[in-house]
């Protein structure tokens, strides 16, 4: 039998949760509605009631199940997803690409290795920064092509990315100015990408 009380007090220990509601389904739970203010995001809100129940009491849950309303008296300016580093580790033929995304204070890390050739080290750099949103997303996403272009003579970088999401595909473009770094233009382009398709 579900302790609904316990979970529902494990849950209101998370920082930004106001109130929780947990309805149990026998040995099951059927539905958890949380009320949280706005300092995070609503996906960061359901990671930490699924970490902080597997935490305490061992049971996985399905996140589909918990519902995030958020209140707040005053407007607040959401953070920016921003990449925090790039860093890079030759790997012989491949190479290795670590990114670290900062959204606040949550960080997401995320790698991929790939060859050393121009395109594919692109390609290397923008699949990090999708693999570091994993945890954030339950649609599976794939970098397709990376094409740097000249636009009113300045480059850019665009990055075609697929989203398939309930077994539809859609096709989503991202692109960032191609300063100093293309590595660094590739994951700002496609966090671009992953930020407004969420």
């Amino acid at each position: 039998m579900v302790d609904a009380k316990k979970l529902e007090s494990i849950i209101s220990q998370i920082s930004g949760v106001t109130a929780v509601r947990v309805v149990p389904d026998g040995d099951n739970l059927r539905e958890i509605h949380v009320i949280a203010d706005s300092a995070k995001n609503p996906k960061q809100i359901v990671r930490d009631v699924e970490t902080a129940i597997l935490a305490s009491t061992g049971l996985r849950i399905d996140r589909k199940i918990i519902s995030v309303a958020q209140m707040s008296g005053e407007i607040r300016t959401q953070p920016e997803y921003t990449i925090a580093s790039l860093t890079t580790e030759d790997l012989g033929k491949n190479l290795r690409i670590r990114v670290v995304v900062e959204h606040g204070e949550d960080r997401y890390e995320g790698t991929a290795e790939g060859a050393k050739t121009s395109l594919q080290k692109l390609k290397t750099a923008a699949t990090a920064v999708v693999s570091a949103f994993d945890e954030l997303t339950e649609s599976i996403y794939s970098v397709d092509d990376v094409r740097i272009v000249t636009l009113a003579g300045k480059e850019f970088l665009l990055c075609h990315i697929t989203k398939l999401d309930n077994g539809k595909e859609k096709s989503l473009i991202g692109s960032a100015e191609l300063e100093r770094d293309p590595l660094l233009a590739a994951a700002n382009a496609t966090l671009e990408v992953l930020v407004r398709s969420q």
